[in-house]
């Protein structure tokens, strides 16, 4: 097994989800429900996230772009566990974020090793759990 596809299988379990190797990029294949509440309407909807790695150097780090939709409330939530998380964010790490009044996508991207970037999205996907009980 080569490390592009070693890399991947670590990256799969972290995050529990589906990899596919595609050429010098993995695609991360994970879903996650939305319940959207309006005033007069509530919604549900089964998402799949954006999350990719490409370019695996020699030293272990990759591009790692990851492109997440979240309910409004859920924001603080995640952007702290992301921002807390034990391993330091590199100093290349991008972040933009787009709002409407009942979602926003965030944009996250970093030049570091996969599995440093798996790790600190699954944390942040685990702090959005108690958020979803509630909805």
């Amino acid at each position: 097994m080569n490390r592009l596809q070693e890399t991947a299988d670590e990256v799969s379990a972290l995050l529990d989800a589906e990899v596919e190797v595609l050429g010098e990029t993995c695609v991360v294949k994970k879903k996650r429900r939305l319940n959207i509440h309006t005033d007069q309407n509530n919604f549900s909807c089964i998402l799949e996230l954006d999350i990719s790695f490409k370019n695996l150097k020699d030293n272990g780090h990759a591009l790692n772009i990851a492109e997440i939709l979240l309910l409004p409330e859920e924001l603080p939530a995640f952007t702290a566990a992301w921002s807390d998380f034990y391993i330091p964010l590199p100093v290349n790490f991008k972040q933009r974020c787009e709002t409407n009044p009942n979602i926003v996508c965030l944009h996250l991207e970093s030049m570091e090793c996969p599995k440093d970037f798996a790790m600190r999205l699954a944390a942040c996907l685990k702090a959005l759990e108690p958020l979803e009980s509630v909805s």
